[in-house]
């Protein structure tokens, strides 16, 4: 008897932390990111996630988002990342959570700092008992296009 409180206790003192799911996978990739570790960033990933970044179409596969990140931490040191949640649900081995998110890159070839912006939909998946982004899609918006030039004085 005693043996089955003490596994009801512990599951219900850890169903809030499991039922997180992609809240808790973003806090990882926030410290990885920060530290700009492109192993520790793709380790979030499953074998098989798609991956859909600000600066290129697509990488798929957890190889090729490794990449992708050891590309861009080559060229930027990273601080001030912050994510905003519009939205966030759990159900059952599957997480949703999109908003906003922003950091600033410091370039490492010297420069300004700069602070990018933009929106993020994060869905992971829980394999094996641990939680993984099966498709993360990141975008910025696009500059206004510029102002049309004045039609010509007849």
């Amino acid at each position: 008897m005693r043996r089955v409180l003490s596994v009801l206790c512990l599951a219900l003192l850890t169903s809030p932390l499991l039922a997180q799911g992609s809240k808790n996978v973003d806090e990882a990739w926030k410290r990885a990111f920060t530290a700009g570790d492109a192993a520790a960033v793709a380790a979030l990933y499953a074998p098989d996630a798609t991956m859909y970044p600000p600066d290129e179409m697509t990488a798929k596969g957890r190889d090729a988002i490794k990449g992708s990140y050891e590309k861009f931490f080559s060229a930027n040191t990273i601080s001030d990342v912050r994510l905003d949640y519009d939205y966030s649900s759990t159900s059952g081995n599957l997480s949703v959570a999109s908003g906003r998110f922003s950091f600033t890159a410091h370039p490492k070839a010297g420069g300004a700092a700069q602070t990018m912006e933009g929106r993020f939909t994060s869905v992971t998946e829980r394999k094996n008992g641990k939680w993984m982004y099966v498709s993360d899609h990141a975008s910025m918006p696009m500059p206004p296009p510029p102002a049309a030039a004045p039609a010509p004085k007849p």
